[in-house]
């Protein structure tokens, strides 16, 4: 499994976990907007990313752009890596 693959994976099961789906239910190239991803929400996927990966992602300058998808959050963490 690629890292963007294994970040990918993690993003869905925490997105799932913290939106009280099944993963299968997780769009991968919807916007976190899209999932239904609210400020607080955001924050807990932030704490969960920076736990996981040691990746503090705002001081990083991510952009609204880079959650366009999920897909293309993994790659923004995996720049961080």
């Amino acid at each position: 499994m690629s890292k963007t693959a294994e970040i990918q994976a993690f993003l869905n099961k925490e997105v799932a976990m913290i939106l009280r789906l099944k993963e299968s239910e997780v769009n991968e190239n919807a916007s976190l907007d899209d999932l239904g991803i609210n400020s607080m929400a955001f924050v807990e996927l932030l704490i969960a990313i920076e736990n996981k990966f040691g990746v503090q992602l705002i001081q990083a300058g991510i952009t609204k752009a880079d959650l366009s998808s999920l897909k293309t959050f993994a790659l923004r963490i995996e720049q961080e890596l």
